[in-house]
This record gives structure tokens, sequence and C-alpha cells, in this order.
């Protein structure tokens, strides 16, 4: 299955989307928040704790900048 749904912990409807997943419709990924603020937010940190595993510290993203469509971004930086 390659239909990914991702609704934030908070959803009205996040019991709707754990049905959805259980039958087999949708894989479901449950975040604290969603928009395209919040996944660059996300992103950065998931990425970031990735990276100090596999390089020992070495390596870290600085900036993440996510793109919704060619009107709508995002960034989160490291402060």
């Amino acid at each position: 299955m390659d239909h990914n749904t991702v609704v934030a912990e908070d959803d009205p409807y996040l019991e709707n989307f754990k049905q959805m997943e259980k039958d087999g419709i949708i894989q479901l990924r449950i975040l604290p928040a969603v928009g395209c603020e919040r996944f660059a937010e996300y992103l950065h940190h998931t990425i970031n704790d990735f990276l100090q595993l596999e390089t020992n510290g070495r390596v870290k993203a600085v900036k993440v900048e996510v793109y919704e469509h060619e009107r709508n971004s995002a960034s989160y930086e490291r402060q």
C-alpha cells in the first residue's frame, strides 16, 4: 500500500483514521501537529536525530524547507 495519511494527534476524526488503517485503506502517520511550518520543524528534528546517530555528531542540518506547492513553503532553522 502506498497511501500514507498524516494527521495531527488532536484531529477530531483520529479514531476514524485509525479504523481506516485497520481496514487496510491507509497507512496512518500521526504527528503532534500538521501544516507546512510544522512539517518543516518535525523534519528538521527527525533528520538531525538521524544524522547525529549516523555520523557521531559530525553532520547536522541547519535549515529545512518544505514546499506544499509553488506558492506555499515554510522553513525551519536550527537555533
